[in-house]
This record gives structure tokens, C-alpha cells and sequence, in this order.
């Protein structure tokens, strides 16, 4: 299977994979109402996540060989961290959401790390400084971008039930939902010419996996802390 005609069909699998499935999806995305403590406590678990997505980019762009690639994920840093605005940062406009929500930010260290959380720190941060590169490109650049546009529409769902809320206040996850389609189109321009091999898109396939999985792991603490 040719490179191009490879990543249109993962990208129809990955928009139909079961994490959108999972009970934590599900429960957020038809809540008619999101209780203000569950909120909170989902903005708190949460935020050890957002703090670290973009370091897995960073670690992959360390061991990534193309430099188009590595031009790709600077690229996609330079979004992430405001483009050298740090009000701009997605860290900040997450911590705007959280005091919109009545929460005081606390440093870093001071926030709970769940079981499932550290599973998937640990996967992402082993296969990004220690993996196979075109398996952790897979991981950060398509599993983390592609399906981020319909997972982040569920999630608006539910945090748009939040009595009070400004749409201004959800800006880290309106704005992701056109951002990472931006994202995706880069990454895949960037290694398309690698993936017109069965064994490069095995190694391709085993990023997804990792991720995808390891997310939907996550996504089992979520349900259990926030609903269970």
C-alpha cells in the first residue's frame, strides 16, 4: 500500500477507534448538566496531562533523524508554547480555564498523578527518549493530533455544561480542534515518504497502538476518580 493511500486509512480507523467509545467519553459527552466539584476535579487530574503532552514532541523531535521532521515538530512546538507569547501558551490558556472554573493553580508538583496517568507518562516518555523514532513520531504527531478535533468535541460537550462558563474560557479546546488539523496535515506531509513499506507502517502502527491504548487507560481513571 502506497504511502498517502496508508495514512487516509488509518485516519478513517483512528476516527472510528473505541476510545470514543469509552464510558469516560461517553458519561462527558451527554452530561446535561457537569456538577461543579466533578468539574474541578476533572480540571485537576487533568492537568498533569496538559503539562506534558508537548515534552513527548520535544523528546521525539531529540531522536528523530529527518530533519524536515524535526522542522515539523519545532513548528508545532512553537504553537504549542504560544509563539513565544506566554500568555498564549496552551499550558496558560489551561490554567484560564481552571480559574474560570474557581480553581487556584498550585505548582506543579502539588497536583495527584493517577495510576493510569503515570502508565501513560511512562509509555510516552520511554518510547520518545528511547524508541523507535518513526513509532514515536506515529505517537506524538498522528495519535495525539489526529483524533483530537472529534475526542476535544465530545469533551465541549460536557464542559460546555459547566453552569457559568464562557466559550472564551474553553479556549484550549475549541482551539485545538482546528489547530491539530493543521498539525496532522504537517506531520503526515513530513512522513509520507517513509511509509511506502509494510515494515515502516508496522512501526507506524505500534505509535498509534501505544498511544491510543495507553490513553484509553486513562481514560478508565478519569471515569473511576470523576463518575465512578
Amino acid at each position: 500500500m502506497q504511502g498517502n493511500k496508508y495514512l487516509q486509512t488509518l485516519k478513517e480507523q483512528l476516527l472510528k477507534h473505541a476510545m470514543f467509545d469509552d464510558p469516560f467519553i461517553q458519561k462527558i459527552a451527554t452530561l446535561s448538566r457537569f456538577e461543579i466539584d466533578k468539574a474541578q476535579l476533572f480540571a485537576e487530574l487533568y492537568y498533569p496531562h496538559i503539562l506534558r503532552t508537548r515534552l513527548y514532541q520535544a523528546n521525539a523531535l531529540g531522536i528523530t533523524p529527518d530533519e524536515n521532521i524535526q522542522y515539523v515538530l519545532a513548528d508545532i512546538l512553537h504553537d504549542e508554547y504560544g509563539q513565544g507569547e506566554q500568555n498564549n501558551s496552551h499550558m496558560q490558556l489551561y490554567r484560564n480555564f481552571m480559574h474560570a472554573i474557581g480553581l487556584d493553580i498550585k505548582d506543579s508538583a502539588e497536583y495527584t498523578i493517577i495510576p493510569e496517568l503515570q502508565m501513560y507518562i511512562s509509555t510516552m516518555e520511554q518510547l520518545t527518549r528511547n524508541g523507535d523514532w518513526l513509532t514515536a513520531i506515529a505517537a506524538v504527531g498522528v495519535a495525539s493530533e489526529w483524533p483530537i478535533p472529534k475526542y476535544y468535541g465530545l469533551l465541549l460537550n460536557g464542559l460546555r455544561k459547566i453552569q457559568g462558563i464562557k466559550e472564551k474560557d474553553l479556549e484550549l479546546f475549541t482551539g485545538h480542534i482546528e489547530l491539530d488539523v493543521e498539525h496532522a496535515n504537517m506531520i503526515e506531509q513530513s512522513v509520507v515518504p517513509y511509509l511506502d513499506n509494510e515494515q515502516n507502517q508496522e512501526r507506524f502502527n505500534q505509535g498509534i497502538t501505544l498511544n491510543m491504548e495507553a490513553r484509553r487507560v486513562f481514560h478508565a481513571g478519569l471515569y473511576r476518580e470523576i463518575f465512578g
